[in-house]
């Protein structure tokens, strides 16, 4: 990742009124400093001590899992939980050599491809290699976090994290104002939310719905079977979106030159584009509709392939469907009214993509001890 990408973070870390040591038994060397005081009905609050760039894994077996991560300017890592006593563990790794690669070696990911609610086939996707952006050759300490089925966890990382990584069963994870290095989500079932985040991202769901607002990714690679997948207000530079069977919304977003590749077996594609792009759609079972305000010069061949230049031009993103509908807008889909019935099934994912939020969720939320004022940095986002 470019250095005026990467963010630095400035402003001076608190210190902690009581600072209390103990070494775990399993001889794990661990120096963990104990919280002066653990919001009201949170059982477990542990915050690490950690250098730069550190790798952080978050580790949730099973469904039912409510999962929140926030980001503050300490070079702290903070988990807290209302029921569970999360497992962590810590150790040094050098990365950069053959063991450790500066590259994400993710494993072949199985689907099960459906239309109109029946099953028409399945298969093993290969592995990917996705590069790590920003993160140096060297040491650097890893601490994985482990928690079982059914656990309610609010985890605080520094902004200067290297690698991110999250992996549940299922449930509801949300991913607050990240802006470290590289993001690794994968997640089975449920709802993921990720917000507010500047980072590089490879994002993995099997079922559910995946919801991204208000980010800004230098490079993103989502992978899915089933889920839904909805951009909001996004802007990104490098995009790679697939998905089985689930659609895929781009709304009200932006793209910088680069690579922008979204692509569906079975499942529809909507783009709301802001600002100047060439938009490229096919659909080989399917159509293609369009609906622009501004002016856009539109070249339609068929029902099946539209070219749409907006603004002008500007980056080339390419939507491919075998069996869905591509749908190519401007703006975003709620400032459109009085659309036709062809477009009705992104009407009716809008409103279907929201899902009540699990009130023990809540309550976590609520527990769980504030960032206070100070230690959280917002920068201003890339211009």
């Amino acid at each position: 990742m470019t250095a005026p990408h990467r963010r630095r973070y400035h402003g001076s870390v608190d210190v902690l009124r009581t600072l209390a040591t103990r070494w775990t038994a399993a001889g794990l060397g661990l120096l963990l400093f104990g919280l002066v005081s653990a919001a009201p009905g949170v059982a477990d609050s542990t915050s690490l001590f950690l250098t730069d760039q550190p790798v952080i894994r978050i580790l949730v077996r099973g469904a039912g899992n409510d999962v929140l991560v926030r980001t503050w300017d300490r070079p702290f890592l903070q988990i807290d939980s209302p029921d569970v006593t999360p497992t962590v563990s810590r150790e040094a790794a050098i990365w950069g050599t053959p063991a450790r690669p500066l590259v994400a070696r993710l494993p072949p990911f199985a689907y099960v491809q459906r239309q109109d609610g029946q099953v028409v086939g399945n298969g093993l996707l290969p592995p990917e290699d996705f590069p790590f952006s920003g993160f140096r050759a060297g040491q650097h300490e890893v601490v994985t976090v482990a928690a079982p089925a059914g656990s309610h966890l609010v985890v605080t990382v520094p902004a200067g994290t290297g690698i991110l990584e999250v992996r549940s069963g299922g449930g509801q994870t949300t991913i607050d104002g990240y802006r470290g290095a590289n993001l690794f989500m994968l997640q089975g079932n449920g709802r993921v939310h990720l917000n507010d985040a500047d980072t590089t991202a490879f994002l993995q769901q099997q079922n559910g719905q995946l919801t991204l607002s208000d980010d800004d990714f230098a490079r993103v690679r989502v992978r899915v079977n089933a889920a839904g997948v909805v951009f909001e207000r996004c802007r990104t530079t490098q995009i790679e979106a697939s998905t089985i069977s689930g659609s895929i919304v781009y709304d009200g977003g932006t793209f910088e030159p680069g690579l922008a590749r979204f692509e569906s077996e079975t499942g529809s594609i909507a783009l709301g584009v802001n600002a100047g792009a060439e938009l490229v759609a096919h659909s080989q079972n399917g159509h293609v509709f369009t609906q622009f305000d501004a002016p856009t010069s539109i070249a339609q061949q068929g029902d099946g392939d539209a070219r749409a230049t907006l603004g002008g031009g500007g980056a080339l993103v390419n939507a491919i469907s075998q069996r869905g509908n591509v749908y190519l807008y401007d703006g975003a889909f709620a400032d459109h009214r009085g659309l036709g019935p062809e477009w009705r099934p992104v009407h009716e994912f809008f409103n279907r993509r929201q899902g009540p939020r699990p009130q023990r969720f809540e309550r976590l939320r609520r527990q769980a001890p504030p960032l206070r004022a100070g230690t959280f940095s917002a920068a201003p986002r890339r211009v």
